[in-house]
């Protein structure tokens, strides 16, 4: 009975992880760890009593086996504890609201020839409910033209919102980034240029404050670079297909981590 719970677990992960595979090509750090952790818990749980055994026979001949065993511990420990913290501010930055007044950021994300991917669709949707219910908020459409992508992603969002109701003259493209650090750069120099934003050089400017539209997951790591920048964020979150959430939660770990230990 002990090991069905992680046999079980290990092999909805193991689903989980491969799905993305299959249904859009999407094979990255976050599936692979995915995929990897969850089968080392279905083999635990199918074979957890011949582990214990080992464990136990190798903590009882001391010396190398034990300082190993006692390592791997901590080791596994310190993953889930520093994964445990990374959850909490990805959860928290999701749920922190911009101000009422703030002008719109929607990071881009891949564009499939001219036609707007899953994630990048929930953006745009999320960004024009905002845009409804904020009438005087600008928005800066921000990101660049991949190898296989056929326009710019800031184009693709133009086309998508302005067909959906969205005044042309509230959007403004950004089309040279390719990274989030990028996306939120280049836009705070489109927003100075279009006079929504405090000169660099204007004496002890407040921070900049801006909803940054993004996927869930990836609201952190923004929250953070923007924090860099200048700027002051509230988010505005996208909600992600569930067969793709939990492979890009598992690769942002890697992407916030990173990011913290710049």
């Amino acid at each position: 009975m002990i090991g069905i719970i992680p046999a079980l677990a290990g092999a909805a992960g193991i689903f989980l992880f491969i799905l993305p595979v299959f249904t859009g090509r999407i094979l990255n750090i976050g599936n692979m760890t995915g995929f990897c952790v969850s089968l080392c818990l279905f083999l635990y749980g199918i074979g957890h009593s011949r582990i214990h055994a080992l464990i136990a026979q190798g903590w009882r001949r001391g010396g190398i086996c034990r300082g190993a065993i006692a390592a791997g511990g901590i080791l596994l420990t310190a993953i889930a504890v520093t994964a445990l913290v990374l959850t909490f501010m990805i959860v928290q930055a999701a749920l922190t609201e911009p101000d009422p007044e703030a002008n719109v950021v929607v990071l881009g994300c891949e564009v499939k020839g001219d036609r707007p991917s899953r994630m990048l669709t929930g953006r745009m949707d999320a960004a024009i409910a905002y845009l409804q219910e904020h009438p005087h908020s600008f928005c800066v459409l921000s990101g660049g033209r991949g190898d296989r992508e056929d326009i710019s992603e800031a184009e693709c969002m133009y086309r998508y919102m302005t067909a959906r109701g969205i005044d042309p003259g509230r959007l403004i493209l950004e089309d040279r980034s390719v990274s989030t650090r990028e996306n939120l750069q280049f836009s705070l120099q489109k927003l100075r240029e279009a006079g929504l934003a405090d000169a660099p050089e204007t004496d002890d400017p407040a921070p900049l404050q801006i909803a940054v539209v993004t996927n869930e997951f990836h609201a952190c790591r923004a929250r953070l670079i923007a924090k860099d920048l200048g700027m002051r964020t509230g988010t505005v979150a996208a909600p992600s297909p569930w067969w793709l959430l939990p492979t890009f939660y598992v690769r942002e770990l890697y992407g916030l981590l990173y990011q913290m230990l710049l």
